[in-house]
């Protein structure tokens, strides 16, 4: 039955290459503006594809974004698989087309803790201040995935803006941009 089945697929699992390093777990938490919604849906329908290899090329994995309607709060985990971390989020930082996707997604966002200019345009957030705010990891049930998958984007993924609209890095128009003209 079922428990042959899983113990078999496990065993052939078990036999593949697979690094048994376990990732670093990361979570954020932010404020989406309401009206914004429609703009913020747009962008992550179809994350651009520049966007995505930049994050794969930094060593993050399984990166989701929840939303939590009633308060209006975000939530995003991801996964670091890289050795160098500071090293892959300064190549994040520095990337112009990840400049140009922030500054469409920061006007639908409202940080907690946040002073002066957005990432964007340089800001670091002042003393204790950072866009998504970290949360602590409390528990985790389970072991670490044994892979992850090369497919973009994720088949089975529901797109969710209510007209129904894409955008890219090339199709931006109506869109919400704070970049410095």
């Amino acid at each position: 039955g079922m428990a042959l089945m899983l113990a078999r697929a496990t065993r052939n699992l078990s036999r593949r290459n697979f690094s048994t390093k376990a990732p670093k777990r990361f979570a954020g938490v932010i404020k989406l503006k309401p009206e914004m919604y429609n703009q913020y849906t747009r962008l992550h329908d179809h994350t651009w594809d520049e966007v995505m290899k930049r994050m794969y090329e930094s060593n993050m994995r399984n990166f989701v974004v929840y939303y939590h309607k009633e308060t209006s709060l975000m939530f995003n985990h991801w996964e670091y698989v890289g050795s160098d971390l500071d090293a892959d989020m300064k190549a994040i930082e520095n990337d112009p087309i990840i400049k140009k996707w922030w500054t469409f997604c920061e006007p639908c966002q409202e940080p907690f803790k946040w002073e002066g200019p957005p990432p964007s345009q340089g800001g670091d957030g002042g003393p204790g201040g950072s866009w998504w705010a970290p949360m602590e990891e409390v528990n985790h049930c389970g072991a670490w995935p044994v892979a992850y998958s090369t497919e973009y984007p994720d088949p089975d993924f529901v797109p969710k803006n209510p007209d129904g609209k894409l955008s890219s890095s090339s199709d931006t128009d109506g869109l919400v941009s704070n970049a410095k003209k």
